[in-house]
């Protein structure tokens, strides 16, 4: 049995399930390469022959990435002496759990003499930080110092002896909330499923303990780079972005950034860590289904801002020789393996080379991780087997991928070997390795001292150029429709000329306004019905600023708040919406180089690049080398000041004529205001309804379909004898009826999710897909959620071709009145501008905002009563966890997850997600909250979302994907279901 010590060959990934139990039984022998190692020293015998520290908890508490907190019963923090199968083990907290309590999450002090770590007793109300000392074998509680209370997980120390971890506890936002004097509230991730997580840090003490990130999802994971800035994985869901990208920010909250992944292959990219030579090594994976398991992956951040994204022209080659930002390790181990067997360890199904988790590079020159590692298994009759079963290893596809077994395994990239440390016990699983070995202590982040100029409850964003994007172009000619360009020189921006009045160029320039918008957190149980059929959250404006002809912007923005940034065109819509929460602590100057531009382009030292150089484009009047127009005015104090409205006033037209001696014409002014009808949309104390006083930190302009909507849509378009029941032109129905389905007014279902196309027989035509299933053919939605520059909608309002093609022609398509007999071909046009019924500009301005913020039917989750839209306050969370639950995972599920790319040619967004927002992923809480915000009709149970819908097939209306209803009308299932909603017979639960 010694024998098997020596053993140098990688692990055959076959071989793991039958031989680490037998290896646990082997005495040591080996060849460790320590000096210092006494003769019992084995290959896997960390340098220094230091113990290794890591948890053992239930099977149970395996989640998703969605999944911030799970609680079970039966888990510990273990000690081992050292890092052999062989070692000795020691259950640090077992007699304070009683093997009824919960351990998450060590992390270990700089010195390797402490451990950090979360820790739920038996009968504790929420999770707690502890640490644990090695020497003295003390264990201590550090609680958070708050009013607030929460649960506090995933700690780390940081380099001043302060901790930073992840809770729900939400202390900045709260204490904001309680300042604006609106309700106070634990808001939700944006599945309305679990109470968001957010880093906070505290001192050793617990005092001092303050938010430092704001996102309306989780923030998990964070560590500690050399550089003393915090690394952590985000939950990055606006509108179709849905991921975990890496990002970092100052321990002060300060200059928060992503870092990596946001175009890279897999979709979540967890438990990133920091390598000794400055790479990162995390795992990646779906955003459900693998139990937080997937490819284990080595990130280069310091050459590369996502895979095929360089950041210099001469990047260095990976270890697998390719000029790429990241590489799997399985195909250091496995090099002539297909790559399918690669690549399936990122996506959901069984991953033939296994999964891979929370590793932990080691410090000490040996170029070995820890790592926690499954073999690749399948349910067989029941029974987890080995993918090299040769029953099942030829169609792996055919079956369902079983509970991982995961363990410890010592991992070297330097001899390409897996070995195991810790080996896998039934009904229980061994994560979060760390090794108690010093390690270097990170540079110290000074605090930064705020500019109290920028005023109380403010920070500053200050944007170079919005024409400095990225390879996507997402911010230049991608989004530009017919007419529009932004000229070039050089092949850049042609910024000297978009400056100069009097070229046709800086006439023309298409982007003129940007408006800033923040994330309204969800409150428990709201309604799925006041969201919408749509994939962003509700969001509310609170201002507008002029993006000078440089393409410069500058603007002072509320602080610790979950905000956007989008440029727009001269009507006030955008051109693309901003896919990341941002956020600027009170005083903080956030610079950004341009709009999406490269996260590692070449920037010169006044902060710009080459798109101000002014050695290229001139230098305007008032400047200096160093500023930029934006920067330039800022010298009036109230020029940074958002405003209510869009407007514009030609400030440099003569300032440059003063200065050049020309008489050039000023250009005139623009000026976008409210209906007076609109009035309600203003939300804040009395002096946020005069545009002169307008606030941005107390101010915001809230867009709700019924109230400032549908006003305008019943006023020009149903009562005009076009958008009505008796003549509903292109069968868009656009009248102030109400839905006995969904409670939702008619005119909103027809907007957002696309009339069907009726025959000659007046009957909708169905289509079998090629799944076989039937479906409704439809005509494309009329507006696209989160861009009205791409919506058919905007488009007719203004009679002007966008970015909204028909998507089987990719022509622009004309709706047609009710009965003109050309409708089907040769179709008469209609133009909307110029009737009388036509849209004002400050109309238009209205549908332009609900549109590009989403398309909800609310932004405000309260009502006139400040009651939240919800029905959750009634219903069982332990009956639903019983009976429900079980029902929606076994006919719901399949379907219901939260499948999405992040928008990587690699990976693109999966369409078939878009408007799938009941996402069931197993976690009771989770799932509870989620159908809760489906049960939209206590009164009247069968027209509630979650019945309605499954009970029907795609031939009705509203329909559901399928030929065969999910729960047939009068069906167990749905009896259930119903049974649950009005709290009626009893559903057989304890």
């Amino acid at each position: 049995m010694r024998a098997l010590d020596n053993i140098k060959n990688r692990v055959v990934f076959a071989f793991v399930v039958m031989m680490v139990a037998a290896l646990a039984a082997c005495s040591d022998g080996g060849t460790g390469s320590d000096s210092n190692s006494d003769s019992g020293d084995d290959s896997v015998t960390i340098q220094g022959n230091v113990p290794i520290a890591y948890v053992r908890r239930p099977v149970s508490t395996l989640g998703n990435p969605t999944d911030s907190i799970i609680t079970g019963a039966g888990g510990d923090l273990y000690v081992r002496d050292r890092s052999s199968p062989s070692g000795s083990e020691t259950n640090v907290t077992g007699s304070y759990t009683d093997g009824k309590g919960d351990v998450s999450d060590p992390e270990v002090s700089y010195d390797g003499k402490e451990v950090l770590f979360a820790m739920r007793r038996n009968g504790d109300a929420h999770w707690s930080i502890w640490e644990y000392n090695t020497e003295t074998k003390n264990l201590r509680q550090i609680s958070c110092q708050s009013s607030f209370a929460g649960d506090d997980v995933d700690p780390a120390y940081l380099p001043d002896g302060r901790i930073v971890f992840v809770s729900n506890r939400q202390i900045g936002s709260k204490t904001k909330m309680t300042a604006d004097g609106g309700p106070v509230y634990t808001y939700h991730d944006e599945y309305e499923r679990e109470e968001t997580t957010a880093l906070h840090v505290m001192n050793a003490d617990g005092s001092s303990c303050q938010q430092i990130s704001f996102n309306q999802s989780h923030d998990r994971n964070p560590t500690v780079l050399s550089t003393g800035e915090i690394l952590f994985s985000r939950w990055d869901h606006v509108g179709e972005r849905n991921q975990f990208t890496v990002f970092k920010v100052n321990p002060d909250g300060t200059n928060l950034f992503v870092v990596y992944g946001a175009h890279s292959p897999g979709n979540s990219y967890l438990h990133p860590r920091e390598m000794p030579d400055g790479r990162l090594m995390s795992t990646t994976m779906p955003l459900s289904g693998t139990n937080e398991g997937g490819s284990l992956e080595i990130m280069d951040p310091n050459n590369y801002s996502d895979a095929t994204d360089p950041g210099t022209s001469n990047p260095p080659p990976n270890q697998l020789g390719e000029t790429r930002g990241q590489f799997q390790v399985t195909k250091l181990l496995f090099p002539s393996s297909p790559d399918a067997e690669h690549e399936a360890a990122r996506g959901m199904g069984p991953a033939s080379l296994g999964r891979y988790s929370s590793p932990y590079p080691l410090w000490d020159n040996t170029s070995r991780a820890l790592v926690v590692y499954s073999p690749c298994r399948v349910l067989l009759d029941g029974q987890a087997v080995s993918c090299k079963d040769s029953r099942v290893k030829d169609q792996l596809d055919q079956y369902e991928e079983a509970d991982p077994a995961y363990g410890i395994y010592m991992l070297s990239l330097t001899d390409k070997t897996l070995r195991p440390v810790v080996v896998q016990q039934t009904s229980y699983y061994y994560s979060d390795p760390v090794a108690l070995q010093a390690r270097p202590v990170p540079q110290v982040k000074s605090n930064f001292v705020p500019d109290t100029t920028i005023g109380s409850g403010l920070g500053l964003f200050d944007v170079n150029t919005v024409y400095d994007t990225d390879s996507r172009q997402r911010m230049g000619d991608a989004v530009l429709a017919d007419g529009e360009s932004i000229p070039r020189a050089s092949g850049r921006p042609d910024i000297a000329n978009l400056k100069l009045p009097g070229t046709t160029t800086f006439d023309n320039r298409v982007a003129r306004f940007f408006r800033i918008t923040k994330a309204v957190p969800t409150p428990g149980g709201l309604s799925r019905e006041a969201i919408g059929e749509t994939e962003s959250e509700m969001q509310q404006i609170i201002g507008y600023g002029v993006i000078e002809p440089d393409g410069s912007v500058r603007a002072k923005v509320p602080s610790d708040t979950p905000i956007t940034i989008t440029a727009l065109d001269k009507e006030g819509r955008a051109f693309t919406p901003h896919t990341h929460w941002i956020q600027a602590r009170e005083g903080e100057r956030r610079f950004c180089k341009g709009c999406h531009s490269s996260r590692l382009g070449t920037t010169n030292a006044s902060g710009g690049n080459f798109l101000n150089d002014p050695a290229t484009v001139g230098i305007h009047p008032g400047g200096t080398e160093a500023t930029t127009m934006a920067q330039t005015r800022a010298a009036d104090s109230t020029y940074a000041k958002l405003t209510r409205d869009p407007t514009f006033a030609d400030y440099w037209t003569s300032l440059y004529n003063t200065r050049d001696s020309k008489t050039v014409t000023a250009q005139d002014p623009i000026a976008i205001s409210y209906p007076n009808a609109s009035s309600r949309t203003i939300k804040g104390p009395a002096h946020c309804a005069d545009p002169a006083t307008w606030s941005a930190k107390d101010c915001s302009i809230v867009i709700n379909f019924p109230d400032h909507v549908q006003p305008i849509l019943t006023a020009k378009c149903a009562t005009s004898g076009c958008h009505n029941s008796s003549t509903s032109a292109a069968g868009l129905d656009l009248s102030a009826t109400t839905s006995g389905s969904t409670g939702r007014y008619i005119s909103y279902e027809a907007l957002m999710v696309g009339t069907p196309i009726l025959d000659s027989n007046g009957r909708p035509i169905i289509n079998v897909n090629e799944d076989g299933e039937l479906e409704i053919e439809r005509e494309s939605a009329a507006v696209t959620a989160g861009s009205a520059r791409s919506s058919r909608l905007i488009e007719r309002m203004y009679e002007q071709k966008l970015k909204a093609e028909n998507p089987s022609t990719g022509t622009q398509r004309a709706f047609c009145r009710t009965g003109n007999s050309n409708c089907t071909n040769g179709a008469t046009y209609v133009s909307h501008v110029g009737q009388a019924w036509s849209l004002t500009s400050s109309e238009r301005r209205v549908l332009n905002e609900w549109t590009d913020l989403g398309g909800q039917y609310y932004n405000d989750p309260f009502d006139n009563s400040g009651n939240v839209r919800s029905s959750m306050a009634q219903l069982s969370e332990t009956a639903f966890g019983c009976r429900v639950q079980p029902i929606l995972q076994a006919q719901c599920a399949s379907c219901h997850q939260p499948f999405s790319g992040n928008g990587s040619s690699e990976n693109p967004v999966n369409g078939s997600f878009a408007g799938n927002r009941f996402i069931l992923t197993g976690n009771v809480g989770a799932d509870f909250s989620v159908a809760a915000s489906m049960v939209t009709n206590l009164t009247d149970p069968d027209s509630s979302l979650l019945l309605y819908r499954p009970s029907r097939t795609e031939t009705q209306t509203p329909s559901h994907p399928g030929s065969v209803a999910r729960l047939p009308l009068g069906s167990d299932n749905y009896t259930a279901l119903r049974n649950w909603i009005t709290g009626g017979p009893s559903l057989g639960c304890p």
